[in-house]
């Protein structure tokens, strides 16, 4: 058994948002270990894992200076956005123009986000790779932490314990946190498709009744989709020669992409994940705090999950960017102000996200019709309008990550 190490902030799960987090911190002065299952970094995935990032996303990564990197790698534009349900009157589009910036947001495959997080981490943090906890155990002054790594057990310490290793956290399992949600019965088919047309940089969310079906810009005019598709019906999807999948798919998505887009003439590799909610019960419990999907997994259909995530570091960096978590990064106020931060965003953006899908559910004819109504409503109706665009592009969240850094500065003069 090797020495025992000791450090201010150890992050399990070397993602984006445990990368993130660590370069970060790092500048803060803690001392960092990453612990990630993976050896290496991410490799190119077939077909491409894919995210979307807001507008307020890429502000900050660009602060990070990270942004350059990622773009370069190839980053599709969102600059028109299209919602609708096929077959049904009512139509919102949003525009970046009308929100007075470039794009709403960029679709970027996520080894691209890795890449250049790493490259920026070098040399600023430790790393155990390929590793995994075997326990954890709190102290008065810490939490002794040990490791499987390198085929034996290792021991470190540190004085706050960050779980940022995705769904099935295993660090939100060990500590004992529960989860609020439930599983959707449905699995999310992810492919990408190239039409006869450019898809002018818009991405298209359509509304079905067994699930929605979302066309993601890339890069290279090609679309990413992710199709909501009950258990047996993606099954029979993952079967189909390439030529009858992209008839469905054409059948499916109806007049709300094909006008402009054209027919799909080619498909890449398809894949499917389960699709669920799942929020823990407590974001932070003694000097363990929970970011990214390892406290909050949603349905993807708002494309919020990484930018959630992102917010998650924003807010536990305020935190512990403090004279109080200088001394103790791990100290209990600290936790349970990073939790009170998170709660509301959490819960609005899943609240927004589940009450979309149950609206969509159900495919009664008076229930379509208000459904049409609300969304020429919505079209419509500036003020609303504004307000969806504000969110759509995180404009909201930007703004209020500003005033609390300006507030924060004040407050250190």
């Amino acid at each position: 058994m090797n020495q025992q190490q000791g450090f201010d902030v150890v992050i399990v799960g070397g993602g984006v948002i445990g990368g993130v987090l660590a370069l970060q911190l790092s500048t803060l002065g803690y001392r960092i270990a990453i612990v990630e299952a993976l050896s290496h970094g991410m490799g190119k995935t077939d077909p491409e894992r894919v995210v979307a990032l807001s507008h307020g996303s890429q502000c900050y990564l660009e602060e990070l200076g990270l942004w350059q990197d990622i773009a370069a790698a190839g980053a599709g534009h969102i600059r028109h956005i299209e919602v609708r349900e096929p077959n049904n009157h009512g139509l919102v589009q949003m525009d970046a123009a009308e929100a007075g910036v470039d794009a709403l947001g960029y679709v970027v495959e996520i080894t691209d986000v890795v890449r250049p997080i790493y490259a920026a981490l070098e040399g600023k943090v430790t790393w155990f790779r390929p590793a995994r906890v075997l326990s954890f155990q709190h102290q008065h002054d810490g939490i002794r932490i040990s490791l499987s790594y390198d085929g034996e057990e290792q021991r470190i310490s540190a004085a706050l314990l960050i779980g940022a290793d995705g769904t099935n956290s295993q660090i939100r399992r060990m500590a004992g946190i529960g989860t609020h949600g439930w599983d959707h019965n449905r699995f999310g088919l992810v492919a990408s498709v190239r039409c006869e047309r450019t898809h002018a940089d818009t991405a298209y969310e359509c509304f079905r009744s067994s699930g929605p079906l979302a066309f993601l810009p890339l890069s290279d005019d090609r679309f990413s989709i992710v199709w909501a598709l009950a258990p047996q019906e993606a099954v029979r999807m993952m079967d189909l020669p390439d030529r009858m999948f992209l008839k469905r798919l054409q059948r499916a998505a109806d007049e709300s992409v094909l006008p402009r887009s054209g027919r799909f003439e080619s498909l890449g590799k398809r894949a499917c994940f389960p699709l669920e909610l799942r929020i823990a019960k407590e974001y932070a419990r003694s000097r363990i705090a929970l970011i990214g999907n390892a406290a909050h997994t949603l349905h993807p259909v708002a494309g919020q999950g990484m930018n959630l995530g992102l917010r998650d570091v924003i807010d536990l960096v305020e935190v512990l960017d403090s004279p109080l978590a200088k001394k103790d990064a791990g100290n209990p106020l600290l936790l349970s102000a990073y939790a009170e931060k998170r709660r509301a965003d959490v819960l609005a953006v899943g609240g927004f996200t589940e009450s979309m899908l149950v609206s969509f559910a159900n495919d009664l004819d008076w229930l379509r019709l208000l459904r049409g109504q609300a969304l020429g409503l919505m079209q419509t109706c500036q003020p609303l309008k504004d307000e969806l665009l504000q969110h759509a592009s995180g404009l909201t969240h930007l703004r209020k990550s500003s005033k609390a850094h300006m507030k924060q500065s004040e407050t250190s003069l």
